[in-house]
């Protein structure tokens, strides 16, 4: 009778169990179904005129159209985007407030240093775009071309100062690969990203930087920086007599500085594939391509599933490659 009992017992929690989880999973459909109905707000954890700022206003113009409520972007600067990722970590994953991701505070950061947040902390929602770096100069540097600036390096030994978009970004990563392979010292100056960095290019307050083509190439083709190469696989579009960083002989693991949505962990799956389909939509309008070309630049979406494969890898290439840098 005891077995009966404890079986049946068994039998009817199990139904409770999955009542609740019917219950749950249709709560969710219909939280998904009804959002949003209200504003959604992309964090950018960096300063104004940077990339990130630039590619996303030039994304959301048909938010309204596609998602059913406008999207508002807010700027958080400060520790290289670590604090605009905690605070997207500890939000309300209710979908509402999201964050731009980008590979230095959501890959390498937490990959080399330990501290922000990445691919364990947070939801992927969607992949935007891919940035390459650009080097730059400004018209009064004492060198006109890549290799003059690595021999003007290694005739002032800790001379030549290098603005970077925060600690241990991308641009750092990559210049630090820089020096190595060149045998070179110079003087890093971190900026709150790469619009503050570009301001300090254009002020004559650092000789060169690294920086995303949509923030530069307005100032290139002003004549007000001189470009002198580019990360890219293959040479810009733009600027087709400007070489490639492997043409010059620098053959670093470029992998490219990634844009994306990102969520709180614990935000609905629902959502997040509502959110990820709205957003693929707006990068596929005329709107949004005309706007992103008009930066130099393309999207290159990608949705959750392949997005966060994506991200998982590039956090463990980040990771094996800081074991070098540190060493």
């Amino acid at each position: 009778m005891k077995k009966r009992v404890s079986k049946k017992r068994l039998t009817y929690v199990g139904l409770l169990m999955m009542v609740g989880m019917l219950s749950f999973l249709g709560s969710q459909t219909l939280q998904a179904q009804e959002f949003p109905t209200k504003p959604v707000s992309v964090v950018i954890p960096f300063g104004p005129g940077g990339s990130s700022d630039l590619t996303f206003r030039a994304l959301i113009g048909t938010a309204t159209e596609h998602l059913g409520q406008p999207v508002i972007i807010q700027l958080k600067p400060g520790g290289g985007g670590a604090i605009a990722t905690e605070m997207i970590a500890q939000a309300k994953p209710d979908g509402y407030t999201l964050l731009s991701g980008h590979t230095s505070p959501n890959s390498i950061l937490p990959a080399v240093e330990g501290r922000s947040r990445g691919p364990d902390d947070l939801a992927a929602v969607c992949r935007i775009n891919i940035d390459y770096g650009l080097f730059l100069t400004h018209e009064n540097a004492p060198f006109k071309t890549f290799k003059e600036m690595i021999a003007w390096a290694k005739a002032h030994p800790g001379e030549l100062s290098f603005g970077v978009a925060g600690t241990w970004s991308i641009t750092e990563f990559d210049w630090r690969g820089i020096e190595r392979l060149a045998g070179i010292k110079t003087r890093i100056v971190p900026y709150d990203g790469g619009g503050q960095a570009l301001i300090g290019l254009l002020g004559g307050h650092i000789h060169a930087s690294l920086l995303a083509v949509p923030q530069s190439l307005p100032q290139v083709k002003a004549g007000k920086l001189r470009p002198l190469a580019y990360e890219g696989l293959k040479r810009h579009v733009d600027l087709p007599d400007i070489p490639t960083l492997k043409e010059e002989g620098y053959n670093l693991p470029v992998l490219g500085a990634w844009k994306g949505v990102l969520a709180p962990k614990k935000t609905p799956r629902p959502i997040i594939d509502k959110l990820a389909t709205a957003f693929k939509k707006m990068t596929e309008t005329e709107q949004a391509k005309t706007a992103i070309k008009q930066l130099g630049n393309e999207f290159h979406y990608l949705g959750p599933e392949e997005f966060e494969k994506y991200w998982r890898t590039e956090y463990q290439n980040y990771k094996e490659l800081g074991k070098i840098f540190k060493n």
